[in-house]
C-alpha cells in the first residue's frame, strides 16, 4: 500500500513540475543555454540627443545690450564730435562716450575733494604734470594765508561733450560740467568770515581729458580746467 502511494506521489510531482515548466516557458520564452532571458536583454540603444543650446535669458540680453549701447551718442548731432568719438572707438573697442562721461563725473568730484583738502597725491593721479603744478601752487599759496577759501560741491552733471579728437593715437575730449557749489571763506578758527553758506552758486566749467589710446593704461588725464 505504501508502494502504491509513493508511485502516485511521483506521478503528481511530475505533473506539477511539467505544469511549472510550461508556465515558465510562457513567461520567460524558450531560450536555453547561456542565452539570457528576454527581460535581461539590453535595451535598444537610443540615438544620442544633441546637447541643448544654453541661451542667455531675455533679461540678461537686455542688460548686456544696455551696457554695450552708447546711449549718449544716440542724441549727439554734432558731426565733428561724432567723427572724433568714432575715431577713438576705432582704436579702442571698449570705449563708449556714455561710460567716459560717468568716469569724468567721478574725476570731477575727486579733484574737487582733493583740492579742498590739499591732497596733491590724488591730484597727481588725475592730472597732467603741468596742470598739477598749477593746482599745487594755488594750494601752497592758500596754506600761507590767514584765511581759507572753502568750496563745497552740491551737485555736478557732465552735461555734454563739446569737442572730441584723435591725433596720432592721442585722444582728447572736452566735457562741459554744470555744477552747484557753495563757497565761503574761513579764518584759522574755522569761522566763516566771507561768503554765504546758504547760497548755492551755479557754475559751468570745460575740462579737457587726454589719453594715449595705444597705451595699456586705461586712465585719462585732465590737462585743462
Amino acid at each position: 500500500m505504501s508502494d502504491g502511494n509513493s508511485y502516485a506521489d511521483l506521478i503528481l510531482l511530475a505533473l506539477i513540475a511539467g505544469f511549472i515548466l510550461l508556465r515558465l516557458r510562457s513567461v520567460l520564452g524558450d531560450k536555453i543555454g547561456n542565452d539570457s532571458p528576454s527581460y535581461f536583454s539590453k535595451p535598444t540603444p537610443v540615438a544620442d540627443k544633441p546637447e541643448p543650446v544654453v541661451q542667455l535669458s531675455d533679461k540678461t540680453l537686455v542688460a548686456k545690450m544696455r551696457d554695450d549701447a552708447d546711449t549718449y551718442m544716440t542724441t549727439q548731432t554734432n558731426s565733428d564730435i561724432v567723427e572724433g568719438i568714432n575715431a577713438i572707438k576705432a582704436k579702442d573697442a571698449q570705449f563708449t562716450a556714455t561710460r567716459f562721461l560717468a568716469g569724468a563725473k567721478g574725476a570731477f568730484e575727486m579733484v574737487f575733494d582733493a583740492f579742498n583738502k590739499g591732497d596733491k597725491q590724488t591730484l597727481k593721479m588725475l592730472m597732467s604734470d603741468s596742470l598739477l603744478q598749477e593746482f599745487s601752487n594755488v594750494i601752497t599759496d592758500r596754506e600761507a594765508q590767514d584765511t581759507m577759501p572753502e568750496t563745497t560741491l552740491v551737485s555736478v552733471l557732465p552735461k555734454d561733450i563739446t569737442r572730441a579728437s584723435l591725433n596720432n593715437n592721442v585722444a582728447q575730449i572736452t566735457v562741459l560740467f554744470v555744477s552747484e557749489q557753495v563757497s565761503v571763506i574761513r579764518n584759522k578758527n574755522g569761522e566763516i568770515v566771507g561768503g554765504d553758506a546758504s547760497e548755492i552758486r551755479h557754475a559751468e566749467d570745460h575740462w579737457v581729458f587726454e589719453r594715449d589710446v595705444a597705451s595699456k593704461n586705461p586712465n585719462w588725464k585732465i590737462i585743462e580746467t
